[in-house]
């Protein structure tokens, strides 16, 4: 029989943990080396113990280090360990870093059209797995997918509560073009406030600040 794939888990919602784990168990082809709860977790036991094949892990974490940040620091100090980004969230900003980061593939639990395993075989047989977009969600009444790249990251400082010439410096903006931006986007979206439109992007998942998302 050939040697099984091992498998590290990485995830601190303990049903998302136990669902995984549930569809990997019986394969024939992989065997689960480890499940932890933190990103931060999985630095140590790859220098601890054999080297995983693949970790799946996701990327917002309770605590420490969040995913995209342990993984990049994986591939880099470990090449040949082939890592899965497995998230709920619809951030589609972090397809980009993780491509960036030479992650293989990328899952979003709830809205793929392919299953765990596929994309975990597909991840192992040499493929780079992502989907084409984010998730389908709605920012009032906006699609995620009519957000621009710029848009994204001034509703991500918007989240962190950053004023308007605050904003404008990080994007190289001018404090009218900004204040333009944000209009459009409540008039857009038919919500009438930033706060609400901050509030509004934080609870669907369309961007995660940096700030939630990076914690050490």
């Amino acid at each position: 029989m050939d040697e099984l794939y091992r498998v590290v888990i990485v995830d601190d919602e303990m049903i998302s943990r136990g669902y995984m784990e549930l569809f990997i168990k019986p394969s024939k082809r992989y065997e689960i080396a480890a499940v932890l709860p933190y990103a931060q977790d999985v630095l140590a036991w790859c220098e601890e113990n054999p080297l995983p094949h693949l970790i799946i892990m996701d990327v917002m974490m309770a605590q420490g280090i969040d995913g995209l940040t342990a993984a990049e620091k994986i591939k880099q100090e470990h090449p040949s360990v082939k890592i899965m980004i497995a998230t709920s969230m619809a951030d589609a900003d972090w397809l980009d870093k993780a491509r960036e980061a030479g992650i293989e593939s990328f899952w979003f639990k709830a809205s793929s059209d392919i299953s765990l395993l596929e994309v975990m075989d597909r991840t192992m047989a040499g493929e780079f797995v992502y989907p084409q977009n984010a998730p389908a969600v709605q920012l009032g009444n906006l699609a995620a997918s009519d957000l621009s790249k710029q848009q994204r990251s001034l509703l991500r400082l918007l989240m962190e509560g950053l004023s308007n010439r605050e904003i404008a410096k990080e994007l190289n903006l001018s404090s009218n073009t900004v204040n333009d931006y944000i209009d459009d986007l409540m008039e857009r979206s038919g919500i009438h406030s930033r706060t609400a439109l901050a509030a509004q992007a934080s609870r669907v998942g369309i961007v995660v600040s940096d700030a939630d998302r990076v914690k050490g």
